[in-house]
């Protein structure tokens, strides 16, 4: 080999190591995966590098099992691939402000000459195919260095693609299979692919493949976070719900205990004290009167609230009949309407079109209505308004949902209250129980529904109730006398 020819052999292999080099050094960096292989392939066409006229990536579709082309990359210049790789060092040297980096990245690429016809190339990866296509099935290199005469051994909907007379057939090769192929022409001379040339390309197809198969990596570690997220999220939701039910269940031991031993004996001490009282003269004994007044009061109520702890602690059982909501609702509200005035609370209708007969348990609807709206009212002890609003939306699983809103402009809950609202024996009230909307919930749920409560402290609570609407059965006809 004459002395030029030698240092020109030698300027050619010491540019292609410094292109393998940069290309190494670029898969250490925080590029995207689309953005490495992007400049992969450009440095496969640029002068100051391999100097290929083109290159095309083409990937394999796992679950169609077919190649596909993804990319195919022009010729750069000198210039052209100076910029480019000067970009790459910039953006190595960041010191962590990716964004500007990225942007600098993609300003550049956006000047690289991307060739996106080759993504009309997809074959089934199956023998007798020709290149690419068998490149991929025989995890080999192929340099194909007469492509006009190539004939069968080009696929023949990739071979109009080529307009060079040599192609270098490179495959992409992780452990387990095939990612893809990486294609590279010349026009010959001074850049013809020869079997040194060829060992070189395929170590950068091995670059290439790293590159692949570490976003492929990341991508189903990625999937696995996500799943690892989603199914925590469930153990968190049903541990919620297997305390729910404990709670529950301690609820309703300690209900039945209480019914066995407080309500009969307490039945009997209301009956006793109303026959005291009637005894009672009204001349001669009103202290005492008034004290068995009080006592039968305070039994009373003491009743009621064994009888709340009996109604929550017990699964409610519905008794569906045909009724429109509005119906319900009104008759709930007659209910509260002369405490309301006496309290200056404005109470507003604001009832949807949307809503029809639909079929539901009257008489626990009125508990769940009564329990939101005098819990909205005592909200308000100085006044203010109370906005009852209902409708119908559609959902795509089924045939729709009713909503009951109720909104008032009282005190709020803190927040730190909000998600502890449907805890048994949980108040915020000096007096209060904490089995109202304990109750609101059970209901709602024996109906298929759930409740919803935004608050904002100092501005009010809308509390949302929501069912799904269930259609009203047409009434059986009689059946005719004989």
């Amino acid at each position: 080999m004459k002395e030029k020819d030698l240092i020109e052999e030698l300027t050619r292999v010491n540019r292609e190591l410094l292109a393998l080099y940069d290309v190494n050094r670029l898969l250490q960096t925080p590029l995207s995966t689309e953005e490495k292989l992007y400049i992969i392939l450009t440095s496969l066409t640029a002068d100051d590098a391999f100097g290929y006229n083109r290159a095309y990536l083409l990937l394999t579709n796992k679950a169609k099992n077919t190649l596909e082309g993804w990319l195919g990359v022009g010729p750069l210049t000198g210039d052209e691939a100076r910029e480019l790789w000067e970009g790459v060092s910039a953006f190595e040297a960041e010191d962590g402000d990716t964004a500007s980096g990225h942007k600098n990245m993609a300003d550049l690429l956006e000047r690289t000459p991307f060739e996106f016809n080759v993504r009309g190339f997809v074959s089934p990866l199956k023998r007798g195919q020709g290149h690419p296509v068998q490149t991929a099935i025989g995890r080999r290199p192929k340099l194909i260095k007469d492509v006009p005469s190539a004939g069968e051994m080009l696929h023949p909907d990739f071979a109009p693609m080529l307009s060079c007379p040599q192609a270098a057939f490179i495959p992409l090769l992780s452990k387990k299979r095939v990612l893809g192929v990486m294609v590279v022409e010349s026009t010959g001379g001074d850049r013809a692919i020869d079997e040194g040339r060829l060992k070189s390309l395929t170590i950068f197809g091995n670059l290439a493949a790293i590159a692949l198969e570490n976003s492929e990596l990341y991508q189903s570690l990625e999937d696995k976070v996500k799943t690892l997220e989603l199914v925590n999220r469930e153990l968190q939701e049903a541990q919620a719900k297997i305390m729910h039910m404990d709670r529950l269940s301690s609820m309703g031991a300690i209900a039945a205990g209480v019914a066995h031993e407080i309500k009969n004996p307490l039945n009997s001490l209301v009956i006793n004290l109303d026959l005291l009282r009637s005894e009672v003269s009204d001349t001669t004994l009103e202290e005492v009167k008034r004290l068995v007044e009080i006592a039968e009061q305070e039994s009373v109520r003491l009743n009621e609230t064994v009888t709340e702890f009996l109604s929550y602690a017990k699964a409610p059982r519905l008794c569906l009949v045909n009724a429109h909501p509005h119906k319900v609702l009104d008759q709930v509200l007659e209910l509260v309407e002369y405490q309301g005035e006496n309290m200056g609370i404005r109470i507003i209708k604001e009832y949807g079109d949307g809503v029809v007969e639909s079929l539901l348990d009257e008489k626990r609807m009125k508990q769940a209505f009564l329990n939101v709206i005098i819990n909205a009212m005592q909200a308000m002890p100085t006044g203010g308004t109370l906005t009852v609003k209902t409708g119908h939306y559609d959902k795509d699983d089924d045939c729709g949902h009713l909503y009951f809103e109720f909104k008032d402009t009282g005190h709020g809950i803190p927040p730190d209250s909000l998600e502890r609202l449907f805890d048994p024996f949980y108040t915020t009230k000096e007096e209060g129980t904490g089995i109202g909307l304990p109750i609101v919930d059970s209901i709602l749920r024996s109906h298929g529904g759930s409740v919803n409560i935004e608050s904002q402290t100092g501005k009010g609570t809308s509390v949302t109730l929501c069912i799904p609407n269930r259609e009203a059965v047409a009434p059986t006809p009689p059946t005719p006398s004989s």
